[in-house]
């Protein structure tokens, strides 16, 4: 990748996802897997919103519920059985795509099964089917809700990976997508010329990329 890319992926940023505008350039929910559940869960088809609305809102009631950090499933996990406690502390009662429940049961449901597989820090968060079974699984979630949860801790998946190669194929009209090598260099070369981390950048092409998919699906 060459100083040429870099500058066209950071005229491209300009243009399309604009930091002052895009409410993704964060580094995610790094060692706090509650709220990266809870992020995953709740950002479906809804708007993102501010540290005071929307999914932020979400997180900071659960906070001020339990405290800091939020880095055990274990408290979201008890709130499996009660389909009401968890919507009440929230103040909450969004439903799961398909109607199923509300978004903040099935969050309960997922932690409690991924607890039942010893997960329950950020640090025990990996890639592999058992966990990723334990998410997709649960009615109203799916492979999206999975791969935004470990995006959030910066658990890097095959399918998040792709999503970054797209853009950068898309985004920079490659004829053959890049290497893992050369595709870390050019985010971690952009991400240094608009000093922030590697991670915030890699979040913000994450989510860019799939509202660009789902628009493109609707039509």
């Amino acid at each position: 990748m060459t100083t040429a890319h870099v500058r066209a992926l950071l005229d491209h940023i300009d243009a399309e996802l604009p930091r002052e505008s895009w409410p993704h350039w964060t580094d995610g929910w790094p060692h706090e897997i509650e709220a990266a559940l809870l992020d995953a869960a709740f950002s479906a088809r809804a708007t993102y919103g501010t540290p005071t609305t929307g999914v932020r809102a979400v997180i900071t009631r659960w906070r001020d519920h339990r405290g800091a950090p939020l880095d055990d499933l274990t408290a979201l996990a008890a709130h499996a059985d009660e389909p009401e406690g968890l919507p009440a502390v929230l103040n909450n009662r969004q439903r799961v795509p398909g109607n199923y429940t509300t978004k903040a049961q099935a969050v309960a449901t997922a932690a409690h099964s991924l607890t039942e597989l010893g997960c329950s820090t950020s640090a025990d968060l990996r890639s592999d089917d058992a966990q990723r079974y334990a998410v997709v699984t649960v009615p109203g979630f799916g492979a999206a809700t999975w791969e935004c949860f470990a995006m959030q801790l910066g658990v890097r998946t095959a399918a998040s990976h792709q999503l970054v190669c797209d853009f950068l194929v898309e985004t920079l009209a490659l004829e053959s997508p890049p290497s893992t090598a050369d595709a870390e260099d050019l985010v971690a070369a952009a991400a240094a010329r608009l000093e922030i981390t590697p991670a915030t950048f890699t979040h913000a092409i994450w989510r860019y990329q799939r509202r660009q998919r789902r628009a493109a699906g609707a039509r």
